[in-house]
């Protein structure tokens, strides 16, 4: 790949005398050489600038870090991380396979003749799968379970089982509630193996359009995730719950029921959230709150006894 060509078409700036570079592979800046190939390594932080500066590869450097790498050998990106992204979406991958002869799909289920159907997925009547839709192995798409176009499902994923949903009994104990709601996942949407998103009770639970979901994730009957949103591994929502669009929500983060985390929040890693969360703040901690807030107080319980705080006498 000639560096000035991806240059031209993703932006940013070449070193002066890189204009004749070519790059047959992409590397991480700490890899070992491999004899007869011009290497590209992404620089994206700190952590690494002393392995950059001895590399003989080329770099994709985040514009905040360039200058700390010497001249000579850099492609500055301002968006290093999304020139690597496009960077790699060229590299030649394996078409995925369709295998619905391997998977169960009911009759009554709508699945778009271009969907990807992994292996052993089970796909129930009055589920719809949209166009393009990639559906990894042992996925269980259950019925009222409807996916929009270009939906990526991750490995033995669950979608549309009943939520839970209780009711005390005037005899005692408890009887289920029918959730009768089921999901929509919009268009976009990527699900990572091993999530769990409910089925509502009345209404459905809705992914909005681009949210991405890591490994582990559950959703609860009747939350809803907004658009664009991220979300790392392990978090989970709580019924009737909204995590608001493009929110980022750390791993192991917990939202509990009926709590709305407001548009482009951050919620850091482990929150467990109790109550609403303006839009754009940045909470973290148990219960969650300010995260500047957070650290303050976890640094106060961190102090070593009869240590005098600055600013207090006595």
């Amino acid at each position: 790949m000639p560096l000035h060509e991806l240059a031209a078409t993703l932006g940013g700036m070449l070193d002066p005398g890189l204009e004749d570079a070519v790059v047959s592979r992409v590397a991480p800046i700490d890899a070992e050489a491999s004899e007869g190939t011009t290497t590209l390594a992404p620089l994206l932080s700190r952590r690494y600038l002393e392995a950059a500066r001895a590399s003989d590869a080329f770099l994709l450097v985040d514009g905040p870090l360039a200058s700390l790498v010497p001249a000579g050998k850099r492609w500055i990106h301002p968006r290093a991380a999304y020139a690597l992204a496009c960077v790699l979406e060229r590299v030649p991958q394996p078409a995925p396979v369709d295998a619905r002869a391997l998977a169960r799909i009911d009759p009554l289920a709508n699945v778009d003749p271009t969907a990807i159907i992994g292996p052993f997925a089970v796909v129930f009547a009055g589920a719809e799968i949209g166009p393009r839709c990639r559906i990894e192995p042992h996925v269980v798409v259950y019925g009222g379970v409807s996916l929009g176009a270009r939906v990526v499902v991750g490995a033995s994923s669950v979608l549309g089982r009943p939520g839970f949903g209780w009711a005390a009994s005037p005899a005692g104990g408890v009887v289920r509630v029918p959730q009768l709601g089921g999901v929509i996942i919009e268009d976009d949407v990527e699900i990572g193996p091993l999530c769990t998103i409910d089925a509502g009770t009345l209404g459905p639970t809705v992914i909005g359009r681009g949210a991405k979901l890591d490994a582990h994730v559950h959703v609860g009957h009747n939350a809803a995730v907004g658009a664009g949103a991220l979300i790392a591994a392990q978090a989970g929502f709580a019924g009737s719950s909204r995590i608001g669009a493009g929110a980022l929500v750390g791993g192991q983060v917990g939202v509990a029921d009926h709590c709305d985390v407001g548009a482009g929040a951050r919620l850091a890693a482990k929150a467990g959230v109790i109550g609403d969360v303006p839009a754009g703040a940045v909470f973290g901690g148990y219960p969650a709150v300010d995260k500047a807030r957070w650290l303050r107080a976890t640094a106060r319980q961190l102090e070593e006894p009869g240590r005098k705080r600055k600013g207090r006498s006595g």
